[in-house]
């Protein structure tokens, strides 16, 4: 640990990060990073699927800004999918995150996400409950989750299937007592059934990130208060589109489609369309992903 720089931190310290009437939690955590200072601000926890559709990966980057913008700590699982979106879109941001680990803090997992872990460890803190050397398992992952949902005074789940490692960190939150948020999705997309189904059982339907602006002064206490953007973002000039791309971004109506559907509903060709797909993919409009385009 001295030679890791590795901290332990354990239940009676002050800046312990869980409440202490939370049930089921370790009574220490290994933390190592540069911000100890993400222990002591509001902390939101973001958490989703791995394998997220193009609009999930980019709500989780925003919502991951605008909590830093609006000085929270995001909290993730360091996973493929929303939680890496939510961390990146946080440090991008210039915000402080918290990455909950799940093997030994000696053991970056997934293999893949290496240089997020240097990059959470440099902008904020990994932390976890497991001796160096404990290897990714099955099991360990759900237990995990509990301790995301633990340091956090809010949890917002961005995209989910029914059964996976978001619902167990929602079924955590809302165990806890803690504010659950959720973002709603089309029906058609099963990464979305999860949130749906939360919002139907009684989650906070996240309408718009940019209502999330979380302060919260206690472990056990979130309050929102309205986003704010920053005036820079604010005077961006439109970049001008040929007439084939507004139809194609008519035609999707925000919602994905394929090449075929877009050409029924634009009475475009469908080389067309691909040109127009092309153009607005190049200004961040538009983006290709299986066989469908994804409005952004």
């Amino acid at each position: 640990m001295s030679r890791r720089g590795t901290r332990a931190l354990v239940f009676d310290d002050p800046d312990w990060p869980i409440h202490p009437d939370a049930n089921s939690m370790p009574a220490v955590l290994l933390a190592e990073g540069r911000q100890f200072e993400a222990l002591l601000r509001p902390r939101v926890a973001v958490v989703g699927t791995r394998n997220p559709s193009p609009h999930g990966a980019a709500d989780a980057r925003e919502i991951g800004r605008l909590l830093a913008d609006a000085g929270a700590v995001v909290v993730s699982g360091l996973a493929y999918g929303i939680d890496g979106a939510a961390h990146e879109g946080t440090i991008d941001a210039g915000g402080l995150t918290i990455g909950v680990a799940g093997t030994g803090l000696d053991l970056p997992y997934p293999s893949g996400h290496v240089g997020l872990w240097a990059r959470v460890r440099e902008h904020g803190l990994i932390v976890g409950e497991n001796p160096f050397g404990t290897a990714p398992s099955r099991a360990i992952f759900p237990v995990r989750n509990r301790i995301i949902a633990g340091m956090a005074s809010a949890v917002v789940i961005v995209e989910a299937a029914v059964k996976g490692g978001a619902m167990h960190t929602a079924r955590a939150a809302a165990n806890l007592g803690k504010h659950l948020y959720a973002v709603p999705g089309s029906r058609r997309n099963p990464m979305a059934e999860g949130c749906n189904r939360l919002i139907a059982d009684g989650a906070i339907p996240l309408l718009d990130p940019l209502d999330l602006a979380l302060a919260v002064s206690r472990a056990d206490a979130a309050v929102a208060r309205p986003y704010d953007p920053p005036v820079a973002r604010t005077g961006a000039t439109p970049i001008p589109i040929s007439a084939p791309a507004r139809s194609v971004l008519r035609a999707l109506a925000g919602e994905p489609a394929t090449l075929d559907q877009v050409a029924g509903r634009t009475q475009l060709a469908v080389a067309a369309i691909a040109g127009a797909a092309r153009e607005l993919e190049r200004i961040g409009r538009l983006r290709r992903s299986g066989g469908r385009l994804w409005p952004m």
